[in-house]
């Protein structure tokens, strides 16, 4: 075995290390990032969650306040109906 022959197995040996050393800094941040999307996840769940109940009472407030506008407009019209009336009747 020459000398070509051992830097060649030297120089692929090199090679092979330095892509070792990438691909496992690569898994190590992967590693990192998918424990940080799963507590985002975690959290967006525990949000969601959180907020479910607020669609039917978002709802009933707006029934709610329906019914009072409703209410007010018939009190608005009847009292526009009364003030007609004295107009009508003190002529």
């Amino acid at each position: 075995m020459g000398i070509e022959s051992i830097l060649t197995f030297i120089g692929v040996g090199a090679i092979v290390l330095v892509l070792a050393a990438y691909l496992i800094t690569i898994a190590v941040t992967l590693n990192n990032v998918s424990f940080t999307v799963g507590t985002i996840l975690i959290g967006v769940r525990a949000i969601a969650a959180q907020c479910q109940p607020i669609g039917p009472v978002v709802r009933d407030i707006a029934r709610e306040v329906q019914a009072i506008d409703d209410d007010l407009e018939a009190l608005l019209t009847a009292g526009e109906e009364e003030l007609q009336r004295g107009r009508v009747a003190t002529r």
